[in-house]
């Protein structure tokens, strides 16, 4: 997801922990392992999923003393590897109670993990008919949002694979649809598909509002809710982060200055003043400031900037890209994803 590393040439696949002990900051130097990570709920553990269907699952704590995943691996209960899946990994996501993460895949399936457990495989199998997308529980756990090919969104009941469609077909996106999130609360879902960006009634499974166009034809790739679900970020194909009102559906704002034509993640930092994506031409994370659209810094990167957008978007606690005391001039390259990098 997102842009090339900046790296080529194979190297270890490094976690960087901040000097100041509080947690991990970002992965690094992960060139070959495939576009999607996400940190859980607590920020103790980070997943990983590859383009040839190998999900991992690190922790971040044993991460500050050994820096690579080689390392982690002979560190017992540090990291588990998981080949259960035939094809890409597109998604993964934490339960937010329980240890469980669940992954997305082309092969039309989503996996289980108990990685608490020490199982070696997924203990359950969800089979979906076509490859998904993305995948997201919702807040309590209960349900699970997935995006497919398909033209609907696909409601699973966590515990019995159940089905639930959008009860109106017209409600439908008129493509396959590339991702779906959830609100902080649960009671409004995000989808989009196509050029369209679709808020959907977390209850009734009724779409609320249609946002038609929402990136001036190209497709909309990614989404992420604001903290308060008052807000809602779209990354496009047209090379824009655009800002929009959940209630009336009206533009608040473009994020402009990085390239963005493949699916890409955006994400909001963890007290909302900056929002955060890629530049797949420089393969740098950028920040710009919320409030105003202008650019804020780019984070030099050594792994696919995108990857780790979309880790920071799911990150908490622990998580969360620490903002810099003195904010560097615009435009500066800083380092700060680098190897030893704060």
């Amino acid at each position: 997801i997102g842009s090339q590393p900046l790296i080529q040439q194979p190297a270890p696949a490094m976690l960087d922990g901040d000097n100041n002990g509080d947690g991990l900051v970002a992965v690094c130097s992960l060139p070959h392992a495939g576009g999607v990570a996400r940190f859980s709920p607590d920020g103790k553990h980070l997943a990983l999923g590859a383009d040839d269907g190998t999900v991992r699952v690190a922790a971040t704590g044993a991460a500050r003393e050994h820096r690579t995943l080689e390392q982690l691996s002979v560190v017992p209960g540090a990291t588990r590897t998981y080949s259960d899946h035939a094809k890409a990994i597109n998604d993964v996501d934490f339960h937010p109670r329980s240890p469980v993460l669940v992954s997305a895949s082309a092969d039309c399936t989503m996996r289980f993990f108990d990685y608490a457990s020490g199982a070696p495989r997924a203990s359950r199998q969800c089979t979906d008919t076509h490859a998904v997308h993305a995948v997201a529980f919702h807040p309590s756990g209960d349900h699970l949002l997935a995006a497919t090919e398909h033209h609907a969104i696909h409601l699973y009941d966590a515990a019995t694979f159940r089905c639930y469609l959008a009860p109106q077909p017209s409600d439908h996106h008129l493509a396959p649809v590339a991702d779906a999130r959830w609100s902080a609360d649960g009671s409004l879902f995000a989808s989009c598909g196509g050029d369209a960006i679709k808020v959907w009634d977390g209850v009734t499974n009724r779409c609320v509002r249609t946002i038609a166009s929402a990136h001036l034809g190209a497709p909309v790739n990614t989404l992420c809710f604001g903290g308060g679900g008052r807000t809602l970020l779209s990354c496009g194909a047209d090379s824009c982060v655009r800002q929009w009102d959940v209630g009336s559906g009206k533009l608040l704002r473009v994020f402009e200055g990085a390239q963005q034509t493949r699916r890409t993640a955006c994400c909001f930092s963890h007290d909302e003043a900056l929002v955060l994506s890629s530049d797949e031409k420089t393969g740098e994370l950028v920040a710009w400031e919320a409030s105003t659209g202008a650019q804020q810094a780019r984070y030099a990167a050594a792994l696919d900037a995108g990857a780790v957008a979309r880790a920071l978007a799911r990150g908490g606690g622990r998580g969360e890209l620490r903002r810099r005391r003195t904010r560097p001039p615009l435009g500066e390259r800083v380092p700060a994803l680098a190897p030893g990098g704060r």
